[in-house]
């Protein structure tokens, strides 16, 4: 509803204009007036109308000078100058010299003026929406820039610290003090082969973040959240208008555990937050970035827990040295685990270095448990050499940068998988006696047997890298050279080879048999089906008799 101020010395005509219309059907909710332009500029500034009819000619102000002085302080008000046929020259060119919008003409034409007040009211609409994208455009600017300081705060910390004025100036900050708050959020799958939804958690995690600085913080301490997301984290800055803001963890800590959790089911996610120290001190700002990102490993030895403080785990590491290494024995026994392929000793010895490791647990600093599994995939690298397997190209980055103990929710997950790994590894030395055709052959009854299982699901190419250890890239290129054909046609063809065997029941209806295979939409899986066997669906179901 739109609020309209009528500006004119005569009374007479005022409450002719506020009767003339039905401003009801119009929009138009209120309506004030002024008797010139001096209270009308008063009232404009008080009311803030969005349409203003004027006269030109009145005492004190007329109506162009205040309508000059009225533009700049409100730019998304529509100016209508109501004026007689000796004034009318004078009102085109106030229109063509700019801030009016149109004329009515005294004395009033029904169906014109209509047309006119209805062509003001759609230029206020106009206005107010290119206002909001403009500061939607601004926002969404400053959101940007303010990530790429995040990630530069990560990788390039002493350039980050140099930025600072801008980074001040981008948010307009009013204190010369200010505090900087660290947190980090992670969320993984609840199901093996179930996608991170990175749209969804985009969409989710700036009500997160906003609920978890309201928790940490009263609602009088003014903020700027600024965060970067890469891969499955979210980096955050909560920038605090004071460095001393009060925190009680306490009661943050159960809203928060309740307020992720309930996301993460939601969402089908488990959803974990590490908090950091708050400082005053820009520098010191990349190193408790970094130190509240590890803090999310605490999720390792404290099941259950959601939310986590950075200090509470440096504090846990800073007078102990202790540590597990894996001895010669140990690496002997793995190196003979992997020659005989032997999966079922290779997952018990993975199970008691995962039980060595979680003993030790908070007291070994996390660098000496990396160190650990590093010792581990050492053993596996000269094994997979001296088999002629390709490690570097054929096998996920994460391994060797250790980035894949970011991807579980427990220990022993991780571990678990592993020890898959390791089996794997052992069983392709195992086959190193069979043609590369029979090996290929392996590969990808092992990668349809999973897209099987899984079939309901959108099972994505990085879904099938990760849980066979390949390098995408790599699993991508094998595709197409061995099978002649990508990843996608590859799933395709298992789905509708699946839809076909559903389609043997005739108690099943066409529809659930789609949502069965993974579609998401019944018109594209009709389309699909018909590609690969020249048929829709229930004309497959007829010509074999089946309905």
């Amino acid at each position: 509803m739109y609020k309209l101020l009528i500006v004119e010395d005569e009374p007479l005509i005022r409450t002719g204009i506020k009767h003339y219309f039905n401003w009801q059907d119009l929009e138009v909710s209120h309506i004030v007036e002024a008797d010139n332009g001096k209270t009308g500029l008063t009232m404009a500034l008080q009311e803030k109308p969005q349409l203003i009819i004027t006269d030109i000619r009145m005492p004190e102000m007329d109506g162009l000078e205040m309508i000059e002085q009225l533009r700049p302080q409100l730019p998304d008000t529509v100016f209508v100058i109501l004026t007689g046929f000796n004034e009318f020259a004078y009102a085109q060119q106030a229109i063509r010299l700019g801030g009016v919008h149109a004329f009515l003409l005294k004395p009033l034409e029904y169906e014109e003026s209509l047309n006119t007040i209805q062509s003001c009211l759609q230029e206020i609409v106009a206005r107010q929406k290119k206002r909001e994208t403009h500061f939607e455009l601004i926002h969404e600017s400053k959101l940007s820039k303010g990530s790429e300081w995040v990630q530069l705060l990560l990788e390039e910390p002493d350039l980050a610290v140099a930025q600072e004025g801008k980074l001040q100036q981008l948010f307009e900050f009013q204190s010369d003090k200010y505090g900087y708050a660290p947190f980090v959020i992670a969320w993984l799958p609840m199901k093996t082969a179930a996608p991170l939804a990175k749209n969804s958690i985009k969409l989710l995690a700036p009500t997160w973040i906003d609920d978890t600085i309201s928790s940490l913080y009263s609602t009088e301490t003014a903020r700027q959240i600024i965060t970067y997301m890469y891969r499955s984290k979210i980096y955050g800055l909560a920038i605090l208008n004071s460095p001393y803001a009060e925190v009680d963890h306490r009661l943050a800590f159960q809203q928060l555990e309740r307020l992720l959790k309930e996301a993460g089911e939601a969402s089908q996610t488990s959803i974990f937050m590490a908090i950091g120290e708050p400082t005053n001190q820009l520098p010191e700002l990349g190193h408790l970035l970094q130190q509240t990102d590890k803090a999310l490993w605490q999720r390792y030895y404290e099941t259950g827990r959601h939310v986590f403080l950075a200090a509470a785990s440096e504090t846990a590491h800073a007078s102990k040295t202790s540590a597990i290494h894996l001895d010669d024995q140990d690496k002997k026994q793995l190196y003979a685990c992997l020659e005989s392929a032997n999966a079922e000793e290779i997952k018990k010895l993975l199970h008691r270095f995962k039980k060595d490791n979680l003993a030790h647990m908070p007291q070994m600093a996390p660098a000496r448990w990396l160190a650990f599994l590093q010792e581990l995939i050492g053993v596996c690298i000269p094994f997979a050499n001296k088999n002629s397997i390709p490690f570097e190209s054929v096998y996920s980055d994460k391994l060797l940068s250790l980035a894949f103990v970011d991807d579980f929710s427990t220990f022993e997950a991780l571990f678990d998988w592993l020890g898959d790994w390791m089996a794997q590894l052992g069983t392709l030395s195992q086959d190193g006696s069979l043609s590369d055709q029979q090996q290929d052959v392996l590969i990808f009854e092992y990668i349809a047997s999973f897209i099987r299982q899984n079939i309901a699901e959108d099972v994505t190419l990085q879904m099938v890298a990760d849980r066979f250890f390949y390098n995408p890239s790599y699993l991508s290129r094998l595709f197409k050279r061995k099978l002649d054909k990508n990843y996608m046609r590859f799933v395709t063809e298992i789905r509708i080879t699946y839809a076909q065997e559903l389609l043997k029941k005739p108690d099943l209806l066409v529809t659930d048999i789609c949502t069965m295979c993974g579609y998401k939409s019944y018109k594209h899986f009709v389309k699909t089906f018909g590609i690969i066997a020249q048929m829709t669906p229930t004309e497959y179901r007829k010509k074999w008799g089946w309905s």
